[in-house]
């Protein structure tokens, strides 16, 4: 008798890690939310070679978290339902390679050994030098407005026709022109 699998079921999982590039301070260890209607509609994407079937942009954003009246950070859920995106989108970085013009932070996917495997990792790694973005405060706690433009607390992937994939509601952290940031954004995708 015959036995094969008709279908599989499939997973994404996100994790992301923010460094100071310069001390190498961890400002960032986190899972995010993966928004699966989008994610579905990706991968159909890739697999029918359309032009927006890839990641494109890792996006920051001001309006993940808010003070509540007593001073208190309180954090908004991630958008992963529906017409989703950022509360607050304030910068995006290019991250594919099919930019021209503009040179791309890596993006690599990478397969665990040996081949076949049912587990792939997506790795998007991008660097804000201290001069990104610009119009950011020249040093740290020059401003204490937790909602300045460039201290993000949220962060996505997106395509190039700004479909959200992943989102990630976290800690305001301050991005200055007196350090840079170095970001590995890890998509682990397996099927079984």
């Amino acid at each position: 008798m015959n036995s094969f699998k008709q279908g599989f079921n499939c997973q994404a999982i996100g994790r992301v890690v923010i460094h100071d590039q310069a001390t190498g301070e961890l400002l960032l260890d986190k899972k995010n939310a993966i928004h699966p209607q989008n994610m579905a509609l990706v991968i159909a994407r890739a697999l029918a070679r359309d032009d927006n079937g890839f990641i494109s942009k890792l996006c920051f954003g001001n309006g993940g978290t808010f003070l509540n009246s007593s001073g208190q950070i309180n954090y908004r859920s991630p958008n992963v339902i529906g017409a989703a995106d950022l509360y607050n989108m304030t910068y995006s970085v290019q991250v594919d390679d099919q930019t021209i013009g503009t040179p791309p932070a890596n993006s690599v996917v990478s397969l665990p050994s040996p081949t076949p495997a049912t587990t792939a990792m997506i790795v998007v790694t991008a660097q804000l030098s201290a001069s990104e973005p610009a119009g950011q405060a020249v040093a740290d706690n020059v401003t204490t407005n937790p909602e300045s433009l460039y201290t993000f607390d949220e962060i996505g992937l997106k395509t190039e026709d700004g479909l959200l994939l992943s989102h990630l509601v976290f800690s305001p952290v301050e991005k200055t022109a007196n350090r840079a940031f170095l970001i590995t954004y890890t998509l682990t995708v397996s099927v079984s």
